[in-house]
Order: structure tokens, then C-alpha cells, then sequence
């Protein structure tokens, strides 16, 4: 009998679920035009560099090319 109760609500929850909509962000450099193309040219180049990954990807997203 539990394994019909287990049964009925799997199929119950697999034809309400809500199918989840998703967004993305457009491609752009928050840091300026200017921040990025002097930081991506110099040699610490911040988009190569692992510790500055997250600086790279938040800032200059498009001239690193990690927008997602």
C-alpha cells in the first residue's frame, strides 16, 4: 500500500512542477571600457590570472570573454 502512496505523489509532483525560467545577463564590462582595456593589456593580465579570476569576471566580463 506505501509503495502506491509513493507512487501516486511521484506522478502528482511530476505533472505540477513549474518549469524554472531562466535569465541571463547581457554581456558587459562593469568596470568601464577604459578599467578593462588597460587591465586586460597589462602584464598582469587579469584575465589569465587565477587569482583574479572573479575580478575579471565580474568586471570585465565581455573584454574577458567569460560571460555565461
Amino acid at each position: 500500500m506505501f509503495f502506491y502512496i509513493v507512487c501516486a505523489l511521484f506522478l502528482l509532483n511530476a505533472f505540477t512542477t513549474e518549469a524554472a525560467v531562466t535569465t541571463t545577463a547581457p554581456c558587459v564590462d562593469r568596470g568601464g571600457e577604459a578599467y578593462c582595456s588597460v587591465h586586460t593589456g597589462a602584464p598582469d593580465y587579469i584575465c589569465t590570472n587565477v587569482m583574479k579570476y572573479y575580478l575579471a569576471s565580474q568586471l570585465c566580463a565581455k573584454s574577458c570573454g567569460v560571460c555565461v
